[in-house]
């Protein structure tokens, strides 16, 4: 297909070359940033644009920047009868109507940055659209770069993301936890990398639910009240080890 890609940022980046590595041309990239269009059009053998009055001819038009800005991307592109598609897992896709009557979104569920590749084959990409004609398009185009694709509707993506902020965006923020506690004792987190790496195989073959461990589960408040203790000079970690901890209390106790 001919893609015209809108955005520079992790997201664009990794489609572009992803759909670049899949065979796809790249129309053009449109951005803001310069220096960062540039340099994704140059990885892509494509054209940079900085007017999205003045899109060239493309066969599905990707809007992938943040969330805020999708809206106001869509009513700046005049490409009626063209597929056009947002990456958002959170955003609507009535946003997109004035771009096009044909829209949807291409989510790919999937934490990115521009620097580290990503291997689409397995990255679960969820597609939605405001009719079969569309969606198909888009899960043809989604099935050129993953093996993983999913259609689903506005509510079931919108949980799928709530979902990902738990499991990624969340656990990311207790890792970081960790490793700051473990280095205010000259330690480095690389002693939990067994154990993350453990866990994250578990649950790829058990319910996370069924694999819960440690004190809260087991009763043990002889070990909580000892961690609430180290933890009273840092009444906000104090404040987050109460929560999650009356959560599994909870979970495995109803």
């Amino acid at each position: 297909m001919n893609i015209s890609l809108i955005g520079s940022g992790n997201v664009a980046t990794q489609l572009g070359m992803a759909f670049v590595k899949a065979g796809h041309r790249i129309v053009e990239i449109t951005a803001r940033n310069y220096e960062a269009g540039i340099s994704l059009a140059r990885n892509c053998n494509a054209r940079y644009n900085d007017n999205l009055k003045k899109l060239h001819d493309a066969d599905v038009y990707i809007i992938a920047v943040k969330d805020d800005a999708i809206s106001d991307v869509a009513t700046q592109m005049e490409v009626e009868g063209k597929v056009v598609a947002h990456t958002s897992g959170l955003k609507p896709i009535f946003l997109l109507t004035d771009a096009s009557s044909t829209h949807g979104v291409f989510y790919p569920l999937q934490t990115m940055s521009r620097q580290q590749p990503v291997n689409f084959d397995q990255v679960p990409i969820i597609i939605d659209g405001n009719d079969d004609v569309t969606a198909g398009i888009l899960i043809q185009l989604a099935r050129s770069i993953s093996q993983k694709v999913y259609r689903a509707h506005e509510q079931q993506r919108q949980w799928i993301h709530l979902a990902a902020v738990f499991a990624n965006n969340f656990t990311n923020h207790f890792y970081a936890i960790a490793e700051k506690l473990l280095n205010e004792q000259g330690i480095s987190l690389e002693i939990l990398y067994p154990l993350i790496a453990q866990t994250t195989e578990n649950i790829r073959h058990h319910s996370p639910a069924l694999l819960q461990t440690g004190p809260a589960v087991r009763g043990d408040f002889r070990t909580i009240d000892k961690h609430l203790q180290m933890l009273q000079d840092k009444e906000k970690l104090q404040a987050l080890y109460r929560v999650v901890t009356e959560s599994i209390l909870l979970s495995h106790n109803t």
